[in-house]
């Protein structure tokens, strides 16, 4: 679709994301971070507070697709299916599954979060890493598994046992700085912080400076791979090698 508004928001590209009801934390990062002339326009699936497997799975069931339909109609360049949770509970085939379905029944470029972190991890040459998430210990488990299943060799990890969707977003950059460091696997080629409604961007460089090793988090990722898909290859900085080099 030709750029409508030249002068606006979008003119270079438009990026759809689809984030849980519960997430005020990847919204308005990435409006602030995106480069001059990108356009972040989101929809919004509801979902209980419960973290758990079947909250996840009933909010694709119900909300997924309605979210994506309202998407299409700004005509963005990429969709972003933002929910790391949704994906890993599921597995593999979900994943892509839905990949496809989006791709195919909007013409539109599409990725998830959990795809969006295996792409990174690929493009950085890391095949062993270590986990680290806010969620409960069996989501935290069943993450790990995804990760494995998706040919990471998964070492090392650490979750917070956060119940509360809404309260994803509360730990503290310190606490989450704290997270990384308490998880990470000295053999690991790179760490890895889930979750889009976490404020996990606000330690990436500082993990990356004191590990020694890239850092790649759900935010930042999935952001990364939405612009990647919709032709934005500029650098973005202070939020990792992720973004900045590649």
């Amino acid at each position: 679709m030709a750029r409508r508004h030249l002068n606006g928001d979008g003119r270079r590209a438009r990026i759809g994301i689809v984030v849980p009801s519960v997430n005020t934390v990847m919204e308005p990062w990435a409006q602030r971070i995106v480069p001059d002339g990108v356009g972040i326009f989101a929809a919004r699936m509801f979902i209980p507070p419960a973290t758990t497997p079947e909250a996840f799975i009933e909010m694709d069931r119900n909300e997924g697709k309605a979210a994506i339909r309202q998407l299409s109609s700004v005509f963005p360049d990429a969709i972003a299916y933002g929910c790391t949770a949704s994906s890993i509970v599921q597995g593999l085939a979900y994943d892509a599954h839905l990949r496809a379905e989006i791709s195919r029944d909007h013409h539109t470029p599409s990725t998830t979060a959990a795809h969006a972190i295996v792409t990174a991890a690929k493009t950085l040459g890391a095949t062993t890493v270590s986990i680290v998430s806010p969620y409960t210990r069996e989501v935290d488990e069943a993450e790990h598994r995804y990760f494995a299943s998706a040919g990471l060799k998964v070492v090392g990890g650490a979750c917070l046992g956060i119940t509360d969707g809404f309260a994803l977003a509360e730990p503290e950059p310190d606490a989450l700085f704290e997270l990384g460091q308490r998880g990470f696997d000295s053999g690991a080629e790179a760490l890895i912080m889930t979750c889009l409604n976490t404020r996990s961007h606000t330690v990436i460089a500082r993990l990356e400076d004191r590990l020694g090793k890239p850092v790649i988090t759900s935010t930042q990722a999935t952001l990364w791979h939405a612009l990647r898909l919709a032709g934005i290859d500029d650098r973005i900085a202070g939020y990792g090698v992720l973004l900045e080099r590649h």
